[in-house]
Order: structure tokens, then C-alpha cells, then sequence
């Protein structure tokens, strides 16, 4: 009795995989989990549990495809151009939400032509990417940098990183037509949490740092170390991460060149340019690393 709740709680960390490697391996890694001896343990240990959820993110991030390394470069640089999109549509929503907040509803016209059009084709090109469509998305992140700074050059002129997003994005998506046939797409549910993942980094209170009150630059240097950490840990498991996240730090860092003496954006960070580098060469890292473990076992 004992064996077969054990059984049903590996079973429940095993979906940590993905479906097809399920078939193919659960029984198999079941029999290595359990054994054939009787058990009176009714739960999987904390490391085994960790274990599994990291074995999982491994293999979602091409660590069991015949070409690791061409997973980890075509479908990082597809979550990338996901995640910068996404990224630029909630800084867009959290600016308007301030705009109209802050005398915007008497003049919402005003608002829509400086930061709505730029928003509404922003979003559609997100929707065509998450949805497959990529030679569509391409061209509406193009038409997201170009037709709202014809209609109000609001945006451009204050370098906003919403603006900056569509144009980081483009080539992105335009590269990744180049997929190579053999390198599968990335599962949209999976991409779906790895943005969900990269905009959680990227809402951690790194500003708060600069409070003069001790209390809120205590708690905020709490968020920022354990989001980080939480952040690094899902990252070396899928380093498909390591790639994404770059394209969003380098909008901060794009925002910052440009507005130097600005405060109160959603990504004025202290830290954008040397976390820009970090990423940089953590991605780096991660091809290089991949790569050698490509040949090793070959």
C-alpha cells in the first residue's frame, strides 16, 4: 500500500517532464526510484523531489535532444523574442494605467495616440508569436516600432522601454525562421512559464535598494537575493533562460542610455547594465558548457 502512494507521488513529480519523455522513460526511472524492495516511505525525499523537478527542466531544455546546443541557441532565442514582447506589453499597460490615473481620463484621445496604437499592435504581435505565427509577429513588431511613432512620437522621443521592446524583438523573430528543421519548437505551454518566469525577475523591487528608510531596503534586498536565487536555480537547470532573459535586460539598459535622469519607470534598476553583462556571459556560459556536453557524449 505503502509502495503504491509512493508510486502515485513520483508519478505527480514525473510531470515535471515533459509528455513524450514520460512515455518513453517513466517506468524506467519508477523502477530506479523505488526498487523492488518493500518500502514504509509514503513520500519522496526533498532531494529526490528537487531532483526530478530539475531533471525535468533539464530535458525541456533540449538536455535529452540529439542537438542540445541548437535547442538551447533556436527555441532560447524564440522564448526571448516572447518574453521581450511580453515585457513591453506590461510596461506599456502599467504606463497607461499611470497615465489615465494621473489626469489621463480628461484627455483619453491624447492617450490613446501617444501610447494605445503602440500598445494594441504590440499585443497582437505578442498573440501571433505565442500562437506559431512567426512571419506575422515579425511583421506586426515591425509595424509596432514604426506606425505609432508616425501617428505620436511620445514613445520615441522619451525613449520608453515599451518602444525599444518591438524593435529588440524583430530580428529575433526574423532569426528564428532560420530553425533548423531538426530543432522542434518550443512547447507554448512551456514558453508561456518561461515568460511568466522572466517577468516575475524582472518585478522584483531592485529600486527599493535605494530607499533611505533601513526597514524597506532590508526587505527589498531580501526580494531581490531570493528571486535571484529562485531565478538562477530554474535557469542552470533550462538554460533556454539564459538566452531569454538577455534581449529583456537589454531593454532597461537601452532606456537607461537613453534617459538617464528619469525615475519611476517599471524598469529604472540600478543594476540593468551590469546584469545586461551578467546575462550576456552567463548565456555564453551555458552555449559553451552545452556544447562540450554535446561532444563528451558524442
Amino acid at each position: 500500500m505503502n509502495s503504491d502512494v509512493l508510486e502515485k507521488r513520483y508519478r505527480m513529480l514525473l510531470r515535471a517532464y515533459p509528455a513524450g519523455y514520460r512515455r518513453e522513460r517513466a517506468d524506467e526511472l519508477l523502477d530506479t526510484l523505488i526498487g523492488d524492495e518493500p518500502t514504509i516511505r509514503r513520500w519522496p525525499s526533498v532531494r529526490e523531489a528537487a531532483s526530478l523537478v530539475r531533471g525535468g527542466l533539464r530535458v525541456y531544455g533540449g538536455s535529452a535532444a540529439p542537438r542540445p546546443t541548437a535547442v538551447l541557441l533556436w527555441q532560447g532565442v524564440h522564448l526571448g523574442a516572447v518574453a521581450v514582447l511580453a515585457l513591453g506589453v506590461l510596461i506599456g499597460l502599467d504606463d497607461i494605467l499611470e497615465a489615465l490615473r494621473y489626469g489621463g481620463l480628461s484627455d483619453p484621445l491624447t492617450v490613446l495616440r501617444n501610447q494605445g496604437v503602440h500598445e494594441v499592435v504590440l499585443i497582437a504581435a505578442l498573440v501571433a508569436l505565442v500562437a506559431g505565427r512567426a512571419r506575422t509577429a515579425a511583421v506586426l513588431a515591425v509595424a509596432a516600432a514604426v506606425v505609432p511613432t508616425m501617428i505620436s512620437q511620445y514613445l520615441f522621443l522619451n525613449g520608453l522601454p515599451q518602444w525599444w521592446a518591438p524593435v529588440v524583438a524583430a530580428p529575433l523573430i526574423v532569426l528564428g525562421l532560420r530553425r533548423p528543421a531538426d530543432v522542434p519548437p518550443a512547447p507554448r505551454a512551456n514558453a508561456v512559464l518561461v515568460t511568466a518566469g522572466i517577468l516575475a525577475l524582472h518585478l522584483i523591487p531592485a529600486g527599493g535598494l535605494r530607499m533611505v528608510d533601513t526597514g524597506p531596503r532590508i526587505a527589498a534586498a531580501a526580494m531581490v537575493i531570493v528571486g535571484v536565487a529562485a531565478f538562477l536555480w530554474v535557469a542552470t537547470a533550462d538554460q533556454r533562460l539564459l538566452i531569454a532573459v538577455v534581449p529583456t535586460l537589454l531593454l532597461g539598459t537601452l532606456h537607461q542610455l537613453d534617459n538617464s535622469g528619469m525615475t519611476g519607470e517599471l524598469l529604472r534598476r540600478p543594476d540593468a547594465l551590469p546584469s545586461l553583462v551578467v546575462a550576456v556571459l552567463m548565456a555564453v556560459v551555458a552555449i559553451v558548457s552545452t556544447r562540450q556536453r554535446q561532444r563528451t557524449r558524442a
